[in-house]
C-alpha cells in the first residue's frame, strides 16, 4: 500500500526506466515508453473512438501517435497547451507533422470553450498519459494537476460526451494497486487503459458504462 502520490511516483519513475524513451530523464515528467506507438494504436479497437467526431489529448510524448491516429482519421483534435495556458484544434493537415507538440503550438488555432461548443463538438474520447493507474480507474499524473483541471474544465462546459471514454495510454509497469486510499472527490476516473498489448477496461468503466459491456 503507497503512502503517498510522490511514493508513487518515485516507484514508477525508477521501474519505468529499463523501459523509458525520449525524453529523458523520466522524473518530474509523465514518461514516454517503447511501444508507446503500440499502446496509441489500440485507439482504433475502440467503437468510442471510432464513432466520435473529436478527441481531447494531453500534450504528453507518450500520446504523439495517438495525436496523429486522430487527425489521420480527419477528427478534430483537441489538445492543452503546456501548464494549461489555453486549448489549441487541429483538423486534417499532415498528420505526422502536426501531431508533435512543437508542431501543434505553432499551426493550431487557438480556441475557447465557448468557441468549441459553437463548433458543436462532442468530445468521445479523453486522453491522458500518467505516472501510474490501477484497475478500478484511479490515476496518478506527475504532480501538476493539470490532467484533473482539463477533465473538469471539459465535463462542466458540457463538451464531454455522454458515453465518453477516459482512455490512459501507458506501459504495463505503471500499472499497480492501492491507489484508492491517495484520491481525493476532483481525481477524475479512467475508463480504459492501453498499453501495448492490451486493452483493460477498469472496474470504474464496468459500472458507469456498464450498458456497453
Amino acid at each position: 500500500m503507497f503512502r503517498s502520490k510522490k511514493e508513487v511516483r518515485n516507484h514508477i519513475w525508477e521501474k519505468i526506466e529499463p523501459f523509458a524513451d525520449f525524453p529523458f530523464p523520466v522524473r518530474g515528467r509523465i514518461p514516454n515508453f517503447k511501444g508507446a506507438s503500440r499502446a496509441c494504436n489500440r485507439l482504433r479497437e475502440l467503437k468510442a473512438y471510432r464513432t466520435c467526431n473529436a478527441v481531447f489529448s494531453a500534450p504528453d510524448s507518450p500520446l504523439r501517435k495517438a495525436r496523429q491516429m486522430v487527425l489521420e482519421d480527419g477528427k478534430w483534435l483537441i489538445a492543452a497547451k503546456p501548464h494549461l495556458e489555453g486549448l489549441i484544434i487541429l483538423k486534417d493537415g499532415e498528420a505526422k507533422r502536426l501531431s508533435s507538440l512543437t508542431a501543434m503550438l505553432k499551426y493550431g488555432k487557438d480556441v475557447t470553450l465557448w468557441e468549441l461548443r459553437e463548433l458543436g463538438l462532442s468530445v468521445g474520447i479523453f486522453l491522458q498519459g500518467c505516472v501510474a493507474v490501477d484497475l478500478k480507474g484511479n490515476r496518478v499524473g506527475k504532480g501538476s494537476g493539470y490532467g484533473d483541471k482539463e477533465f473538469w474544465m471539459l465535463k462542466e462546459s458540457g463538451l464531454l460526451a455522454e458515453d465518453y471514454v477516459y482512455a490512459v495510454v501507458c506501459h504495463p509497469v505503471q500499472i499497480v494497486e492501492g491507489l484508492e486510499n491517495l484520491m481525493s472527490d476532483r481525481d477524475a476516473k479512467v475508463d480504459v487503459i492501453l498499453t501495448p498489448h492490451e486493452i483493460i477496461w477498469t472496474e470504474h468503466a464496468k459500472q458507469r458504462l456498464k450498458h456497453l459491456f
